[in-house]
């Protein structure tokens, strides 16, 4: 790993009330940019040393360390200097939509495609929101399946339900 390429850890600062420990996220940044952003309930392999965050990065941090504390962040992340230049325009658009939905709303795949102009696109929502980079700034773990069940998540359904009762969010 060069000197632009690494990762580090923050704490989501979160323990659920059956004790299962605090939520991590990891960042990783390569040549310089935060390219992806995963939640996980207790660092997977060896911790990465602790890297002071860039500046352009600094807000990014405080919303992570903020982040189970925040009643609103209506933020479009996709916007930030630093958000990684990945995704085609309809992927940016579902995560932007994510972006504006308040903190403890939840909203199913097809219900999502109509707000970004594509309705009857659910399964192409699907893919865009599993493929999202910023997680859970970009809160994708709000998306239910359409019997208001759990559906997937890219870091396991059990960090899904974990982040959704932060939330005070409902699922079947």
């Amino acid at each position: 790993m060069n000197a632009t390429s690494y990762e580090t850890l923050v704490s989501l600062g979160h323990q659920d009330e059956s004790g299962n420990g605090n939520l991590w996220v990891r960042l990783a940044f390569a040549d310089g940019v935060l390219a992806l952003i995963q939640v996980e309930e207790a660092p997977v392999g060896d911790h990465p040393p602790r890297h002071a965050l860039p500046n352009r990065y600094a807000d990014v941090e405080q919303a992570l360390t903020d982040w189970h504390g925040r009643i609103d962040n209506r933020y479009d992340w996709t916007t930030h200097a630093g958000f990684p230049k990945v995704g085609t325009a309809f992927q940016r658009s579902v995560w932007s939509a994510l972006c504006r939905m308040p903190w403890g709303e939840s909203v199913g795949y097809g219900e999502l495609a109509q707000r970004v102009g594509r309705p009857g696109a659910a399964r192409a929502v699907g893919q865009a929101v599993g493929a999202n980079p910023w997680a859970p700034l970009i809160p994708c773990h709000r998306v239910l399946a359409a019997n208001h069940g759990l559906g997937g998540y890219a870091q396991g359904t059990r960090i899904k339900s974990r982040l959704l009762g932060i939330e005070g969010i409902t699922y079947r």
